[in-house]
């Protein structure tokens, strides 16, 4: 987003609402393109490699992810589900894919080329929880990441059937349990035989996405990647 000038209705609404840091909330100046301080960008929490696997690998092939889940991108993702800032996710997305274009464009001199997806899928969220919040954070961020990829982002195909406790509350063989049979395809002909990528925020224990991708490969997708904004340090030595 470095370079891109600021239209003069956007100018205006930076006037009166001037734009903060989506890690810190520090006051940014009104030319600003990208929503981050020049400090928390140089200390962005970067893995050690961009390509992983979730712990239990039988669902899900790969797993495309840039940042560990510490430190302002914590902070980020957080405002993003709790505290009303849908706007986050667009900068989210766009700081991921400034170091996953390599793979995207399969540019040589630096990273394999990515698959080629056919449709890109969120995780869902129950429509009781999601009238609560307002939104489906991983809906937003799927929609930003298909824009990116120039892929279509379809809705209401993988939906969640069962409005389970939120998996931070519970501990790991909990986690387990509390989503089987959770999620289920609503259009089977979308995803026969397509090549999906699943999108979502943060991958602690892989379980979400695990559950997401049998649900898929049991109506017949040929394959489901991932990509999240972020993962425990620890699942990505793996």
């Amino acid at each position: 987003m470095d370079g891109i000038k600021l239209s003069l209705s956007e100018y205006f609404l930076r006037f009166l609402f001037p734009p903060r840091c989506i890690c810190c909330d520090v006051l940014l100046p009104i030319n600003n393109t990208m929503e981050i301080c020049s400090g928390c960008n140089e200390d962005l929490p970067l893995l050690n490699k961009y390509e992983h696997k979730t712990p239990v690998s039988t669902n899900i092939g790969k797993v495309y992810c840039v940042f560990g889940y510490e430190k302002g991108i914590r902070k980020a993702i957080h405002n993003l589900k709790f505290n009303d800032r849908p706007g986050n996710a667009s900068i989210l997305i766009d700081l991921s894919y400034s170091y996953l274009e390599g793979f995207l464009t399969g540019d040589p001199e630096s990273f394999m080329p990515l698959p080629v997806y056919d449709i890109i899928l969120c995780v869902p969220m129950h429509p009781r929880r999601k009238r609560k919040r307002g939104y489906n954070q991983s809906e937003l961020l799927a929609d930003c990441f298909a824009r990116r990829m120039n892929i279509p982002a379809l809705k209401n195909v993988l939906v969640k059937a069962v409005n389970t406790p939120a998996q931070s509350a519970l501990g790991k063989a909990g986690r387990f349990r509390n989503l089987i049979g959770a999620f289920q395809v609503k259009a089977q002909e979308l995803v026969k035989g397509k090549r999906v990528l699943l999108v979502d925020d943060v991958m602690t224990t892989g379980n979400t996405l695990e559950q997401c991708g049998k649900a898929l490969k049991h109506e017949g997708a040929m394959q489901v990647d991932a990509f999240v904004v972020a993962m425990r340090k620890k699942l990505s030595r793996g």
